[in-house]
């Protein structure tokens, strides 16, 4: 019964850190309305395992290691920053630019890339293993078992990709393409601003 709570739990937590509005968002709904599925799909993975290998720090303690070693996690956040704000700048000078005149590849990035891409996003917020830790260290009994935790984990990384699977399927259907061609220049300059609000806000927070 007690892990059964924890479950549910973490599972309201996380969904909550998820689900709300934020770089992983925008890359994987970026991807959604500009390339095709299959790359959607790809950076939704890198995204979900992202989150999973946050998680999974925050399971091993690395919330701790930033303690001890502020400076590291000031580095991982400002190189972090710099990143999130360098894709909100390469949107917001693309905003002005024409799409391609194929209508089947807008976006001729391979899948892998894609894929690199939305794992960058997420890890670039360091601040997900802090919001992780402290999900998991109020759900998780004091004793919790290697399995209880690695439930834990798992039920992150199921909710990471019901949620962005979920975003990258509806948002690259071809009706959302097409809006998204017809206001192109307002959707990349509001993502391109957004992110780059997100790198500043993560520059000038204190933790």
């Amino acid at each position: 019964m007690e892990s059964m709570y924890a479950l549910l739990t973490v599972a309201a937590i996380a969904a909550m850190g998820i689900v709300s509005p934020g770089p992983d968002f925008i890359a994987v709904s970026y991807a959604s309305v500009t390339g095709s599925r299959r790359n959607a799909v790809a950076v939704a993975s890198g995204v979900v395992l992202g989150n999973g290998v946050w998680a999974g720090a925050a399971l091993l303690g690395v919330s701790a290691l930033f303690a001890l070693f502020p400076s590291l996690f000031l580095v991982i956040k400002m190189c972090g920053a710099a990143y999130i704000g360098w894709l909100g700048i390469q949107l917001l000078k693309s905003a002005s630019r024409p799409l391609p005149v194929s209508a089947e590849s807008p976006n001729s990035s391979s899948t892998w890339d894609m894929f690199v891409k939305g794992l960058s996003t997420t890890m670039a917020n360091p601040k997900a293993a802090l919001y992780y830790a402290s999900a998991l260290s109020t759900a998780a009994p004091e004793n919790a078992s290697f399995l209880l935790r690695s439930s834990m984990l798992a039920t992150v990384v199921t909710i990471a990709a019901i949620w962005f699977s979920f975003v990258a399927l509806v948002l690259s259907t071809e009706r959302a393409s097409n809006a998204f061609r017809r206001f192109k220049i307002y959707f990349e300059s509001v993502f391109g601003v957004l992110l780059l609000s997100f790198g500043i806000r993560q520059l000038l927070t204190r933790s």
